[in-house]
């Protein structure tokens, strides 16, 4: 089971509010949306990084 990163749940969350037009996208918001997907990339990064140290640990 994987679980979503809090930037990620906060992407989608705005995204659905965008979509039911709640939100509007404007540059704010698009620049935000860049900012969370990078943010989400970097909660990643971290993650595989501390699972592979943790499989490295019980070797």
């Amino acid at each position: 089971m994987t679980t979503k990163s809090i930037p990620e749940l906060l992407r989608r969350s705005l995204e659905s509010h965008m979509a039911e037009s709640d939100l509007r996208e404007d540059e704010e918001m698009r620049e935000l949306l860049s900012k969370l997907n990078n943010l989400s990339s970097k909660v990643a990064a971290a993650k595989a990084q501390v699972l592979a140290r943790r499989t490295q640990v019980k070797k």
